[in-house]
């Protein structure tokens, strides 16, 4: 498990009101946060101001992406997420 000195994850989820994609995923992302710490915010990509991202993911919501960094798309699988932040963090000590 992370110390308090590890660097700090920033995840984002891509979503919208109508996901169930979505809800499943930042379901999993709270069983992966009990063993790999992280700071998360959601974009709605269907409010005003995020056509950029409804441009680019309207079709593949949920996004996630792990300090501004493409991380994985659809369904949240705990054990390989765990891992790639895990490689994340140690990639930004």
């Amino acid at each position: 498990m992370a110390g308090r000195g590890a660097s700090r994850l920033m995840l984002t989820v891509f979503t919208h009101n109508r996901c169930q994609l979505c809800v499943d995923a930042k379901e999993a992302l709270q069983h992966v946060r009990k063993q790999v710490p992280f700071e998360i915010t959601e974009v709605d990509i269907k409010k005003p101001g995020n056509e950029k991202w409804f441009d680019e993911y309207k079709y593949d919501v949920p996004v996630i992406h792990a300090n501004d960094e493409f991380l994985l798309w659809h369904r949240v699988n705990i054990d390989d997420t765990v891992q790639k932040l895990l490689a994340i963090q140690k990639s930004v000590k």
